[in-house]
C-alpha cells in the first residue's frame, strides 16, 4: 500500500506525466494536427473527441496538451470537462495547464474547482496555471473569488490581486482588496496579504496602512498595526495612539499598536505626555498621556500610574489600572492589586479586577 501510494506524490506524479506524454506523442505523428498546429476546425473537432473519449489515459492528456498549445478558446468548455471529470490525474493536470494556457477566463471557475481536487498534482497544475491570470486586464474575473467561502479560491484571488497592487498605477478598490484580506480567517490567505502588502515600496504602504488602522475592522486593524511595527513613520504615530486609546477595540488589537507604536517612538513627544500624566487640565488629556507612557514603557509611567490608581476620579483610577495592564511587569501588578484591594465602589473593584486578570 506504501509503494503504491508513493507513486502520486507530487515529484513523482510530475515525472510520470512527462513520461506519459512523450510516449503518447507517436500516437499523434501520423495526424493532420501536429500539437503545435494553427488549429483547423476538423484538427480541433479530433483532438476534442481524443480528449472526451480516447481509450486511454495517454491518448487523452496528449489531446490536452495540444489543445493548449494551440491557443484556441473553442476548445475551452472540453477542457473546462476533463479538468473536472475525467477519472486520471494526468489527464485533469493536463487539462488545467491547457486552460492557463488559452488564457481565457472563461477557465477560471473549472480552475478554482480543480483547487479542492483530490490530487495534489492537479491542485499545483490548476495555481500554476491560475497565476498565469494575474495580471490588470483579468483581475476582474477575481473580484467574486474574493468572498468565495472556499480559502483556496480566496488565496489565488488575493495572490492575483497582490501581484497587480505591486502597478504603481493600481487603482485604489485594488489595494483595498488586498488590505481586507489582510484580516481574513485564514492564514495562508491573510499572510498572501501581508507578503503583498510588504512588497509595496514605503511611500505606497504607509498609506495604506494607516487607512487600515484607522478604518478598518478589528482583524484588520490589528494586521496593519502590526505591519506599521516594521515602517516607522510619523504619520503612523496619532492614529497608532488613537487605537491603543480606543477601549471598543479588544485587547490583541490594543496590544498590536501599542507594539507598533514603541518602534514609532522617535516621533513621539514623550516630555509633553511625561508633564501630561501630572499636569494636564484636564482628566482625558492626564488620561491620555498616562496610557501613553505606559504604552511606551517610559521610566515616568511607574510614579504615574501609582497616582492615577490613588486618585479621587474613578475614571482616572480605571486609566491607571488599564496603563498597569499596558506595562505588564509585576511591579505594575503589584500596583494594581494593591488598589484592587483598597476599592470601596463595588462595581469598579471589579473592573479592576478584570483588568488585573488580563495581566500576563
Amino acid at each position: 500500500m506504501g509503494q503504491m501510494s508513493c507513486l502520486f506524490c507530487p515529484a513523482l506524479a510530475r515525472a510520470s506525466l512527462v513520461v506519459v506524454l512523450a510516449a503518447a506523442a507517436p500516437a499523434w505523428a501520423d495526424d493532420e494536427v501536429e500539437p503545435t498546429a494553427p488549429a483547423s476546425s476538423e484538427g480541433l473537432t479530433r483532438l476534442v473527441e481524443a480528449l472526451r473519449s480516447g481509450p486511454t489515459f495517454k491518448v487523452r492528456a496528449t489531446a490536452a496538451v495540444a489543445l493548449g498549445r494551440m491557443s484556441d478558446n473553442r476548445a475551452l468548455p472540453a477542457l473546462a470537462e476533463s479538468l473536472r471529470v475525467d477519472d486520471s490525474f494526468a489527464v485533469r493536470a493536463a487539462s488545467a495547464s491547457a486552460l492557463g494556457r488559452l488564457g481565457d477566463p472563461a477557465g477560471l471557475p473549472a480552475l478554482f474547482d480543480a483547487l479542492g481536487d483530490r490530487e495534489r498534482y492537479v491542485v499545483d497544475e490548476a495555481r500554476e496555471a491560475l497565476a498565469r491570470f494575474y495580471v490588470k486586464e483579468h483581475l476582474f474575473s477575481f473580484r467574486d473569488a474574493l468572498r468565495s467561502e472556499n480559502p483556496a479560491v480566496r488565496l489565488v484571488a488575493v495572490s492575483a490581486y497582490g501581484e497587480v497592487m505591486r502597478e504603481p498605477s493600481t487603482s485604489a478598490g485594488v489595494a483595498a482588496a488586498v488590505i481586507n484580506a489582510l484580516g481574513d480567517d485564514d492564514d495562508n490567505v491573510a499572510g498572501s496579504a501581508a507578503r503583498a502588502v510588504a512588497a509595496l515600496p514605503h511611500e505606497r504602504a504607509v498609506p495604506l496602512l494607516v487607512d487600515g488602522v484607522e478604518h478598518a475592522g478589528s482583524s484588520v486593524r490589528m494586521a496593519c498595526a502590526a505591519l506599521l511595527e516594521k515602517r516607522a513613520d510619523k504619520r503612523a504615530v496619532e492614529p497608532l495612539i488613537a487605537l491603543v486609546l480606543d477601549t471598543d477595540q479588544n485587547s490583541d488589537v490594543r496590544a498590536a499598536a501599542g507594539k507598533a507604536l514603541r518602534q514609532h517612538a522617535e516621533y513621539v513627544d514623550v516630555a509633553a505626555y511625561r508633564t501630561g500624566a501630572s499636569e494636564a487640565a484636564t482628566d482625558a488629556e492626564r488620561i491620555k498621556a498616562l496610557r501613553i507612557l505606559a504604552v511606551l514603557g517610559d521610566s515616568a509611567a511607574a510614579g504615574a500610574i501609582d497616582a492615577a490608581l490613588q486618585s479621587s476620579d474613578a475614571a482616572v483610577r480605571v486609566a491607571g489600572a488599564r496603563a498597569a495592564a499596558d506595562v505588564g511587569d509585576a511591579r505594575a501588578r503589584a500596583s494594581l492589586s494593591a488598589a484592587v484591594s483598597k476599592e470601596s465602589d463595588p462595581r469598579l473593584k471589579r473592573q479592576l479586577e478584570l483588568i488585573l486578570k488580563s495581566i500576563r
